[in-house]
């Protein structure tokens, strides 16, 4: 895993996780659809009691549906020209899903950019759908999603997006911030790294729309479909 940039306490703490959990991750069944890269990020996600991330283009990964993350997953070249191995990344996204609406649920806060809401994916029946989903999602108590406005004007992550998992493994606990490049990921665990994701994170929140005003920037997101 070095080649990952991973370092020797992080391969530790998923040694101690899956020592812990006694079982092969769930997410080994759709492995022949994930790259090892991303096999590592949800094991570390499956562990994670708090999850925050930003997304400037997509609908993040863990809250599409499954016409969504199909139109998604078509566009890409692994995976292009074999059904089975798109079906098969569909489920694993819809199995994902289970960390915010299972029992005992990772808290969750998401920014996304209000580009995403209108980027329609899916066709207009499937982007309305997944906004659809979206709000629905939102009304759980563990889920916290807020829309970055076009009229936030600059902003704190302008070289895309990354997540924020905090996670703990027998007593001890980590942190870790996730950025994703086609074709690979970057994986920061250092101290000032951390802090300063963290501080961009909350920088995105704090000019995001609250609730209740992006609620109604997805309704007005819907409205707009086919229009």
């Amino acid at each position: 895993m070095s080649h990952y940039g991973v370092s020797a306490d992080l391969i530790e703490s998923l040694a101690d996780l899956a020592y812990a959990a006694k079982q092969p991750g769930w997410w080994q069944r759709y492995k022949s659809a994930l790259p090892d890269w991303f096999s590592l990020f949800v094991g570390i996600e499956t562990a994670a009691h708090r999850i925050r991330t930003y997304e400037p283009e997509w609908i993040p990964g863990i809250l599409q549906t499954p016409e969504y993350s199909r139109a998604i997953i078509e566009k890409g070249v692994q995976v292009r020209d074999s059904e089975e191995l798109i079906l098969e990344s569909v489920n694993f996204r819809q199995r994902r899903q289970e960390k915010l609406t299972g029992e005992s649920p990772a808290g969750f806060q998401a920014v996304i950019n209000e580009a995403a809401l209108h980027r329609q994916v899916g066709g207009s029946e499937g982007h309305r759908a997944q906004l659809d989903y979206l709000l629905a999602l939102s009304q759980q108590e563990n889920v916290d999603i807020r829309v970055l406005p076009f009229s936030s004007g600059s902003h704190a992550a302008s070289y895309g997006s990354f997540v924020l998992l905090d996670y703990s493994v027998v007593g001890r606990d980590y942190a870790l911030a996730y950025i994703e490049y086609s074709g690979g990921a970057i994986y920061l665990e250092a101290e000032e790294e951390i802090s300063m994701h963290r501080q961009m994170f909350d920088s995105l929140w704090q000019d995001s729309a609250p609730s209740v005003e992006t609620e109604g920037l997805i309704k007005i997101a819907i409205q707009r479909i086919g229009h």
